[in-house]
């Protein structure tokens, strides 16, 4: 009797979460509102996703590689501050939505800490850093995006994270 192992496992894994990144940068890049100060998209879903089917490290993974290869086919550049918040973002959605994918408490402190904490105030003193810019000044500007994204995001993460979808992908995936 052939045993499957970990590493064909963790293999499988690195597949779909390749797809997962394929996914995010076409979003990045192509279907969503980008300037130098803000962006308005949806290349959480993937990220957001991967975190509810695998858990923080392969989610943090999937925004850290989707940032990468979005910084080496966009117009602005690499930070690697910004990857690295990247990377805290696609971990929060693990750590928060792995195994609680359809709980709404889950899902609104998953939107509210990704656009509130990382995207509002960490990612604006990033930027302010970068760009040398009046970190209030910059904030203010990048309200507008947080406003109107949170509720997006919140209500995308109930629709995908109804337990059937999750759990429709998941039995796909095998």
């Amino acid at each position: 009797m052939k045993q499957k192992t970990n590493r064909s496992f963790d293999l499988q894994i690195l597949v779909r979460v390749a797809i997962l990144v394929a996914m995010t940068v076409l979003l990045m890049n192509y279907l969503g509102i980008h300037t130098q100060f803000f962006k308005i998209g949806f290349s959480f879903v993937p990220i957001a996703l991967c975190g509810m089917m695998y858990g923080a490290r392969w989610s943090a993974a999937c925004a850290v590689v989707g940032d990468l290869i979005n910084c080496l086919l966009g117009p602005f550049g690499w930070y690697p501050p910004l990857t690295l918040s990247a990377g805290v973002n696609g971990a929060l959605y693990g750590l928060l939505l792995k195994g609680r994918s359809d709980s709404l408490p889950a899902i609104l402190a998953a939107a509210a800490l990704s656009q509130l904490l990382i995207g509002l105030v960490v990612n604006t003193w990033l930027l302010s850093m970068l760009y040398t810019a009046p970190y209030f000044e910059l904030m203010v500007t990048r309200l507008p995006q947080v406003l109107v994204m949170l509720p997006v995001q919140a209500a995308v993460l109930r629709l995908i994270g109804e337990k059937r979808v999750v759990a429709a992908l998941s039995r796909a995936a095998q």
